[in-house]
């Protein structure tokens, strides 16, 4: 093994214990927590009108995943993002600066723009027929 593989390792490392502190989830638990969802429901952000849209490397920890999303799409409903989700369990994504990352049930979920670093994914609730995904900034 060379040195840079350990010191990756090391980074990774630290980094899930600074995350296991705080209120991310990962894409195992997105995917059940929308497998919970009413699948025809309506899916909104909690922070925006802007709409979901596709999934891509996080520009923050390119190693992450990103919930993208835009203002001139159509709605999206659950079992569509559900979809998403599940089909990037195992998938490689580039990232935003280059070099290819493999996204697995443990890869963290953020919710920002192509290009931007955005908000935490937190939660996924129902109410009135929509489903509202609840974010929030990291603030370190």
């Amino acid at each position: 093994m060379d040195l840079q593989t350990i010191v990756d390792a090391q980074v990774a490392k630290m980094k899930m214990e600074e995350f296991e502190k705080k209120p991310i989830r990962v894409l195992g638990e997105v995917i059940l927590l929308l497998e919970a969802q009413p699948k025809k429901n309506t899916v909104k952000l909690d922070f925006t009108n802007e709409i979901p849209t596709s999934l891509h490397s996080y520009r923050g920890y390119y190693e992450d995943l990103s919930l993208d999303y835009s203002p001139n799409v159509q709605p999206m409903i659950v079992s569509q993002l559900l979809q998403l989700f599940k089909d990037a369990d195992g998938k490689t994504f580039s990232g935003y600066k280059g070099d290819n990352f493999t996204m697995y049930r443990r890869t963290l979920v953020w919710v920002a723009k192509y290009g931007d670093t955005g908000r935490m994914l937190t939660d996924i609730q129902s109410k009135d027929g929509i489903t509202i995904i609840s974010t929030q900034e990291d603030e370190d």
